[in-house]
């Protein structure tokens, strides 16, 4: 049994083969990011976030929200 599994690595390469094949180890290229409208980073820019109340952190995050969709 222990020469048949020994023969076995010998003839794949052992463990360790095949893994630069696998897309887990493969090198992904990260996109560049894309630049922040003027408005949005505008408006950013303007929150004060530990001065916001829950409520109106969350009316920020829509305002915020309507300014990416254009409306």
């Amino acid at each position: 049994m222990v020469d048949r599994l020994e023969g076995g690595r010998d003839a794949t390469g052992g463990i360790a083969a095949g893994l630069d094949d696998l897309p887990l180890f493969a090198a992904t290229v990260a996109a560049a990011p894309e630049p922040i409208p003027d408005a949005l980073a505008e408006a950013i820019g303007q929150l004060d976030p530990d001065a916001l109340t829950p409520r109106e952190a969350l009316d920020a995050l829509y305002a915020l929200k309507r300014l990416t969709s254009g409306g």
